[in-house]
């Protein structure tokens, strides 16, 4: 545990602000939720006809799949918190609805009419009595979805927003127990802190009358508890207060803020890209530069750098050619003319390729030495007549691939496996070390390979198109800041495969950081100044 407190020591400033994002898009959501929630629930007590279609679309919408939302709301709303708010408060609307109704139609109907029997309007029935009486029947579904959404919040990660999901998320691909627990046990503690808070609250709503008995009920009790009730509503308050002066305050200071931002997924390799062209930005230009680096894929970038959300984005050829841009794969494609002619497809969306960094991350089949060894193993095709009885390994976005993915690579070279897993990067290998699976299919420039040493399977029908990195810059960057292509240029062709995946190992391995990886390459060969 020394090693988990000692990098919770060195990282407490970027932890301290995931935190404070992860709560912020939880309470936000939650107060969507109640917004929606607490008058839906008003509405369908007064309509009953109207109870069975609402309670359904809110248990319907309660029980889709968090990832599939994201798909749909991506393209339309865009990346970032406001589309993981927006998700978030769609689970947490159904607890809150649903206890809002209940607490308001079980409401004794004694009560009501002593009411209306003392000139009540209904009006002042439904706000002096009805919800009175029913709130700590909403508190409590107010508390479940506050524990929910701040369980949940770790997704915004995934979408480009901030969080604590996105140290989880960063962990998980490289198999970083610290990094993993450092987002995890804050987010728990995190919960549990929301679960107590609003439990206070649960008991300062519920009115005085309905804590004691009338045998019990003397005057200072009744002070001292009302004293309580106004202590720790004021105590919420203040929180509502700074949560949102919080939320203002970092709307007007990216409004101010005249930077770029560069948005990748989470693997390791892409982070350190992403600090190469920060840094060189930033030492050539003097503009800051904003890094995303844990978002969920490259289409997600991709709608991030067409909506203006991102300014910039490294990718692969390859990837851009066939999955992004549809363009048709053919055998023995070369690199330099693949990347030619994604750049061309480019500026048909207004986007500017921005010179290619070098290193060539193409797919390959990898198997252990001594499977290579028994079966004598060279090529791809070498492993047509085992593969009924293997099973391979591969990334989620290799596995989805239309044009290039596990698929059409098995139609190519006629390869039937037994079956097929797909993994995040590090815990492939690990399936391989384990002998889960028999064959994997990871990146050339794959840092982990040095940990592994693994061997290369020949991709003898040419089937695979070069990956090489490079990089995209938007339409907005392009015009107000056109000085950032030449300083991308200066990476052009800066880094070799073998570079590149000694800095993966670097990362993935060792652990080291992506910023501090990529100032020592950037010194070393003279691309920025100390």
């Amino acid at each position: 545990m020394s090693g988990f407190f000692q990098y919770v020591a060195d990282n407490y400033e970027i932890l301290l602000q995931y935190t404070m994002q992860h709560l912020r898009i939880g309470m936000l959501a939650v107060a969507a939720a109640i917004i929606i929630g607490v008058p839906l629930g008003l509405i369908i007590s007064r309509l009953p006809w109207s109870r069975k279609p609402v309670l359904g679309c809110a248990s319907v919408m309660q029980a889709i799949p968090s990832l599939a939302l994201m798909g749909f709301f991506i393209p339309i709303i865009g990346i970032g918190d406001k589309t993981a708010i927006i998700i978030i408060a769609l689970y947490a609307i159904l607890p809150i609805l649903r206890n809002t109704y209940t607490g308001l139609v079980n409401t004794d109907p004694m009560t009501i009419e002593a009411a209306r029997g003392i000139g009540m309007t209904e009006r002042q029935i439904l706000f002096k009595v009805q919800f009175p009486l029913a709130l700590p029947v909403i508190m409590a579904g107010i508390r479940v979805a506050a524990v929910n959404s701040i369980g949940t919040a770790t997704m915004a990660a995934f979408i480009g927003g901030g969080g604590l999901g996105k140290q989880i998320y960063a962990g998980i691909q490289i198999i970083n127990t610290n990094m993993i627990l450092s987002g995890a046990i804050p987010a728990c503690l995190l919960a549990l802190l929301i679960d107590y808070i609003f439990s206070l609250v649960e008991k300062a709503v519920v009115p005085v009358s309905l804590r004691l008995s009338s045998a019990a009920i003397d005057a200072a009790t009744v002070k001292k508890m009302k004293n309580h009730q106004r202590r720790v509503l004021t105590v919420v308050g203040a929180a509502l207060v700074i949560l949102l002066g919080s939320i203002i305050f970092e709307v007007v200071k990216d409004s101010r803020k005249d930077s770029i931002v560069i948005g990748t997924t989470e693997y390791i390799e892409e982070r350190i890209v992403s600090q190469l062209y920060a840094q060189v930005i930033e030492d050539r230009t003097g503009i800051e530069v904003e890094l995303n680096n844990a978002m969920g894929s490259t289409l997600v970038t991709w709608e991030a750098l067409l909506n203006g959300e991102l300014d910039m984005v490294p990718g692969y050829t390859g990837t851009y050619y066939a999955s992004v841009l549809g363009l048709e794969i053919y055998p023995g494609m070369e690199r330099d003319q693949t990347y030619q002619d994604v750049s061309d497809a480019l500026e048909d969306f207004g986007i500017t390729a921005s010179g290619q960094l070098g290193p060539n991350n193409q797919y390959v089949f990898a198997v252990k030495p001594e499977i290579a060894e028994k079966y004598d193993l060279r090529t791809v095709g070498d492993l047509a007549p085992l593969a009924p009885n293997m099973v391979v390994g591969c990334s989620q976005s290799f596995y989805a691939r239309e044009n290039d993915g596990l698929f059409p690579a098995c139609e190519e070279y006629g390869l039937g496996f037994k079956d097929a897993l797909t993994f995040g990067a590090a815990p492939m290998y690990i399936a391989l070390e384990n002998d889960e699976v028999d064959v994997i299919v990871t990146y050339r420039t794959d840092g982990l390979l040095q940990k592994y040493d693994l061997v290369f399977l020949e991709d003898d029908h040419s089937f695979f198109p070069p990956y090489v990195l490079f990089s995209m810059l938007g339409e907005d960057v392009m015009e107000e800041h056109p000085e950032v292509l030449d300083a991308c240029m200066e990476l052009n062709l800066a880094v070799t495969d073998e570079e590149m995946q000694d800095m993966n190992y670097r990362g993935a391995q060792d652990g080291e950081e992506p910023y501090v990886i990529a100032r020592e390459f950037l010194l070393e060969k003279g691309l920025i100044s100390e």
